[in-house]
């Protein structure tokens, strides 16, 4: 729709808010023509002396610029609403500043003034509001890895903003939110792997613009195939789908999630080259922006291992330290957040690489200067690491040994374990109330407590399910290899829900660590006190204690104790030997 601004101002004269409003939304590719009437907008709510028409019309002036003039109009509309003691309009207004904020990644702050909007809302009963201010607070509930709490509020506000598409009111537009839902809950179904129940939302979305001329959001639609076809490893598909997605697009966005995930796919096919381009598209728009959404940090990785295979120490470097300064920010604004990101660089790994990255550097600048100091220094650093890594596995051989040692008589003789606690130990000690209340588990409103760490669930049933598997693990019954959490739950008469709630909670990981870990215990502890099986290989160890195979026996005997079963069969059959000598002593 076209409109000769300067020759018509009689005309926009004529408009009511809610046509300027429509102008505007008829304007979203075209930045010049839709500043003009916002401009507009705010001249004529100014001058009329209208505080609701004023702060919508500097909420678009907020959604139409960018940072920090964003954040400016969005005060100045907040500003507006305090002055008119209106606490609907307050609502909306501290709503579009927590919308700004997250778009800024201020999440913080956000969250903070989403909440106070929420509020306002709430005393009101502006229910427009209310359910922009959960969509929201749904967005950052994303944003610190809380999925399942976030697809309930999502659910909430699909149901109410499609219910309510076709209303028309000054500053509501509820069938923009109600797409904005649908793309969040589907991007949310892609980030807890549920990528099939995508399809069929996808294909009811896309007939709903075509049905409702909102064709322009199509492209986020086919970008959220694309997206999903690459979780199902379907490379081509997915390569396919967001370039689709980005030749549709009609705006002065940059698309990132496209690029990123693009990124991905050649990455995966074994495009290196064509990877890291995609990749540097993204570290260019942060050098832009300085902000980068958490779910394209891996970007990040993917340039530094690159840059390390073709030894462009300088650029690896580069990349290192923006990598670092990502996680200091995001350790800063998610909270809750950041141990959740599986990210392969921790804070430790990224300090070392950047340490080595640097060495490396001085070395070539110097290396004609102190070769012999090179080579003698990686003699030394082998010989010391050699050293300390013998040391380290010995001493971790022992922490195995010991601990497994107290295991044995916790199960099999717990009075020795009470008698070999020394004198000193049993002395009365000067302990608070909290600490005695913190102790007696046995009394009964602490049995109570201890069974009530799980909301939701009946601490009888807590009860119940962890005397049986105290039974299950006394006789030994995930020894079989053909055991599964499906019939270990119709053994114990629950379900896979309450087992996994229950598993995780009172042991402390999910279901196949607790019982590869038993596993794992079992022969710690049969090595340790028969010799017999010291001459059994891996394959015959693993079978012995319940593994399917050598590999998942050997995987997951380095994940528990850090050393190889190799390494604790040969240290054990030293410790052996030299037990033998200590009690058979050569005779002259």
């Amino acid at each position: 729709m076209s409109l000769n601004i300067n020759a018509q101002e009689n005309s926009k004269k004529r408009l009511d808010y809610q046509e300027i409003e429509a102008k505007i939304d008829s304007f979203h590719n075209d930045q010049k023509k839709a500043w003009t009437l916002i401009q507009h907008y705010i001249k004529t709510a100014k001058d009329a002396g209208n505080n609701e028409a004023l702060v919508y019309a500097y909420r678009y002036a907020s959604n139409f610029s960018v940072y920090p003039q964003n954040l400016d109009y969005a005060n100045l509309a907040l500003n507006t609403a305090k002055n008119s003691k209106d606490e609907r309009l307050l609502a909306t207004a501290y709503f579009n500043r927590g919308a700004i904020y997250i778009q800024e990644a201020f999440y913080q702050k956000s969250l903070d003034d989403v909440l106070i909007s929420n509020k306002y809302a709430s005393n009101v009963n502006d229910q427009y509001v209310v359910y922009k201010s959960i969509y929201l607070i749904a967005q950052n509930k994303i944003y610190l890895g809380l999925y399942e709490d976030a697809a309930k509020e999502l659910l909430i506000c699909i149901d109410f903003f499609k219910n309510h598409a076709t209303d028309s009111k000054l500053g509501q537009d509820y069938q923009t939110y109600y797409i904005y839902s649908m793309l969040s809950y589907i991007d949310n179904n892609t980030k807890m792997g549920k990528s099939s129940e995508n399809k069929k939302l996808i294909d009811e979305s896309i007939k709903y613009l075509k049905n409702n001329d909102l064709k322009q959001y199509i492209p986020y639609f086919i970008s959220s195939q694309g997206t999903d076809a690459y979780y199902q490893r379907d490379y081509k598909t997915s390569i396919a789908k967001l370039t689709q997605a980005l030749e549709m697009y009609n705006d002065q966005y940059p698309h990132i999630t496209e690029i990123y995930y693009l990124g991905l796919n050649n990455w995966k096919i074994g495009k290196r080259t064509i990877a890291v381009k995609f990749m540097e598209v993204i570290d260019n728009q942060y050098n832009t922006s300085n902000k980068l959404d958490p779910q394209f940090r891996s970007a990040y990785e993917i340039l530094i291992k690159y840059n390390d295979s073709i030894k462009n120490r300088d650029k690896q470097l580069e990349y290192i330290d923006k990598l670092m300064i990502l996680d200091k920010s995001y350790e800063k604004n998610f909270k809750y957040l950041y141990p959740k990101i599986n990210k392969e660089y921790d804070t430790k790994k990224l300090i070392s690489e950047k340490t080595k990255v640097e060495n490396l550097l001085i070395l070539r600048s110097n290396i004609f200067i102190i070769i012999l100091i090179i080579s003698s220094g990686i003699i030394l650093f082998f010989s010391i690491r050699y050293y300390k890594i013998k040391k380290l596995y010995k001493q971790r051989f022992e922490n195995i040994i010991i601990n497994s040692e107290v295991e044995h008589k916790k199960h099999h003789n717990p009075r020795e374990v009470q008698e070999n606690i020394q004198p000193e130990a049993l002395k009365p000690a000067s302990i608070s109330d909290k600490d005695v209340k913190e102790l007696n588990l046995e009394s009964p409103e602490n049995q109570d407590e201890y069974y009530s760490k799980i909301q939701g669930l009946n601490p009888l049933v807590v009860k119940s399910i962890l005397t049986q598997l105290d039974a299950f693990e006394d006789e030994e019954r995930y020894l079989d290899s053909q055991l599964t959490q499906k019939s270990l739950v119709e053994e114990l008469g629950t379900n896979s829900t309450y087992l996994s709630k229950i598993i995780n909670t009172y042991k402390g990981s999910n279901f196949n660590v607790y019982i590869n870990n038993l596993r794992l215990n079992y022969i710690i502890d049969l090595l340790r006190t028969d010799a017999t099986y010291l001459q059994y290989d891996v394959k015959e160890l693993a079978n012995i204690c319940g593994f399917s195979n050598s590999e998942s026996f050997s995987d997951n005997f380095y994940r528990k104790f850090e050393i190889k079963p190799s390494y604790f069969i040969k240290m054990m059959k030293e410790k052996s030997r030299n037990s033998s000598q200590s009690h058979n002593p050569t005779s002259d």
